[in-house]
């Protein structure tokens, strides 16, 4: 495995199959999570599919006014401005996560998900994982990852 952090980050599952089809490149959130570039991301897809749906890496984290944000990113959100407004109502600052080797995995159901880590429960944002955590989420998504080159690699067809 890679050194860097890993988390499991909830998302909306319009957003998070935006993602993962590469319409949206850049995740928004209000306040900054407790992650750094080069850490990866666990895309959560909240109800009704409640999985595991992928994972990708943070390329950059960005702060600004809502304003700028738009101005320089409303290209890469997959979000109307109404309700890129509604979501930044009375925020003075918009964070932007920069996503970058998305990949779509075989959904990790919450069930399944129980079963990995007792007493699971998805983040509200974002939770931490340890690395063996991870390293058991690649093996249920029936992934491995190529630790020299940072390709990930299907192991089902």
């Amino acid at each position: 495995m890679a050194d860097f952090s890993e988390a499991i980050i909830s998302i909306r599952p319009n957003f998070a199959e935006a993602i993962l089809s590469g319409r949206k490149t850049v995740e928004l959130r209000r306040r900054i999570p407790s992650v750094q570039v080069g850490s990866r991301l666990w895309i959560y897809a909240t109800r009704p599919t409640a999985s595991v749906v992928g994972f990708s890496n943070i390329d950059t984290i960005f702060r600004g006014t809502p304003q700028a944000v738009w101005e320089i990113y409303c290209d890469n959100i997959a979000i109307n401005r109404i309700d890129f407004d509604h979501y930044f109502d009375g925020a003075r600052e918009a964070i932007g996560i920069r996503l970058s080797r998305v990949q779509r995995i075989q959904p990790i159901s919450i069930e399944r998900l129980r079963v990995w880590k007792k007493g699971f429960h998805p983040p509200q944002v974002l939770a931490r994982i340890t690395a063996s955590e991870a390293k058991r989420l690649l093996q249920m998504s029936a992934c491995a990852e190529d630790n020299a080159s940072n390709v990930v690699r299907l192991l089902r067809a």
